[in-house]
């Protein structure tokens, strides 16, 4: 029986942290969305103007300004999610840990 309850929260925990982490990174990734909104001021043609504009500049890049380009982005994701996974995670892991006693995990 208690292997099966090990099952179980191994399970829990595995599934709440995929969700928790796809969470974040829905988060992280619709605040870029959001900051071309704020460029427009909230204006659909102007929104898609800028990024229109930011897709023929990206095509019409040579090869090593996309590369640079795209090395930048992932260096500013990658950190705004590491800084964002350093602040929220300490609370979802006493939460999980809190769940898992009071048995909300089985």
């Amino acid at each position: 029986m208690r292997s099966s309850e090990a099952l179980t929260d191994l399970a829990y925990v595995a599934l709440t942290t995929t969700g928790w982490l796809a969470g974040n990174l829905l988060g992280i990734l619709g605040c870029a969305v959001a900051m071309f909104i704020v460029i427009s001021h909230g204006h659909v043609d102007t929104f898609f103007l800028h990024v229109d504009n930011l897709a023929s500049r990206y095509v019409a890049a040579d090869l090593g300004r996309r590369e640079a380009f795209e090395h930048q982005l992932v260096q500013v994701f990658v950190i705004v999610l590491g800084v964002t996974l350093a602040v929220r995670g300490p609370l979802f892991v006493r939460r999980v840990r809190r769940e898992l006693r009071e048995g909300k995990g089985a």
